[in-house]
């Protein structure tokens, strides 16, 4: 909690907090009271539609194809920080990537306050640090879930250290997701004006691109979505067909290979699971 009042700031006037008691922060200048539950600060009430999701292990073989790639790409940003760069994990959940932190200093925050975060907070509407605070701002697969994306970009703008990193994950053919909180998809063309529109230097930009997994997508959506609606004798017939491409779609693996990272300008491929960002927030000028 002291590491965490050291660059805690009130969102209306911009002054610090002081611990009342356990249950709450106060500003010390216009009183501004914070509640706390378990300790942390929550700044917004939690959404009463928010999609509360369970824990699930996470880790550098678990998940998607697409989640073991985000999983290397922020593997590889953390590794090269100084040991003394303070992180903040934006919208980190249940800290799906918590293990990659090992031995960092690093905060969590989410619009809900889940256990395993440091405070509860919109940073698209409420921003209650102090500027330049942190040297890496981590957002990964949070973007599409962020109605205000503008105002969010801006505040992390805000929050970084000249020179340093906004490193993103970001789906795109992906289905729909934590419903009704999944508002849009991006292509690079968008994350690039996005980007530069904010004030951010465009330091990586890369897709992730898997043809076999794309294809197994549409099997689930066919499995799940489709044949249940079917009448019996159709029903039977389509699964039996699905099992078939199935595993024609398995014997192609071997031949296409693993799903592979692109500058998307050089792949030329429109069908991107989803895109990896590195945006630098630019030196000052001499």
């Amino acid at each position: 909690m002291n590491e965490l009042l050291s660059i805690l700031i009130c969102p209306d006037c911009k002054h610090a907090f002081e611990k009342v008691d356990n249950a709450s922060l106060r500003c010390t200048n216009c009183g501004r009271k914070v509640p706390l539950l378990d300790g942390k600060p929550v700044f917004m009430p939690m959404p009463e539609t928010a999609h509360i999701y369970q824990r699930l292990e996470r880790g550098p073989d678990q998940g998607t194809p697409w989640r073991q790639a985000n999983w290397r790409f922020l593997e590889t940003r953390v590794q090269g920080l100084d040991k003394d760069a303070l992180l903040l994990d934006v919208g980190a959940g249940h800290g799906d990537f918590v293990q990659i932190y090992a031995g960092r200093k690093f905060l969590s925050l989410d619009v809900i306050p889940y256990p395993e975060v440091d405070l509860a907070c919109d940073l698209a509407e409420c921003v209650p640090f102090r500027e330049e605070s942190f040297d890496l701002l981590i957002l990964m697969n949070v973007l599409e879930h962020v109605y205000n994306f503008h105002g969010l970009l801006d505040s992390l703008f805000y929050l970084l250290k000249p020179g340093g990193s906004l490193v993103i994950a970001v789906p795109f053919m992906i289905k729909i997701h934590q419903a009704p909180f999944d508002f849009q998809r991006y292509t690079h063309y968008s994350l690039e004006q996005m980007a530069r529109q904010h004030g951010f230097e465009i330091a990586l930009l890369e897709g992730y691109y898997d043809p076999i997994f794309f294809l197994g997508e549409g099997m689930r959506n066919f499995r799940f979505w489709v044949l249940p609606k079917l009448q019996r004798p159709a029903r039977w017939f389509g699964r039996g067909l699905i099992i078939l491409i199935e595993g024609l779609i398995a014997l192609l693996r071997p031949i296409v290979g693993k799903g592979y990272l692109k500058n998307p300008e050089a792949a030329k491929n429109p069908a991107a699971i989803g895109y990896h960002l590195v945006l630098k927030k630019p030196l000052p000028f001499k």
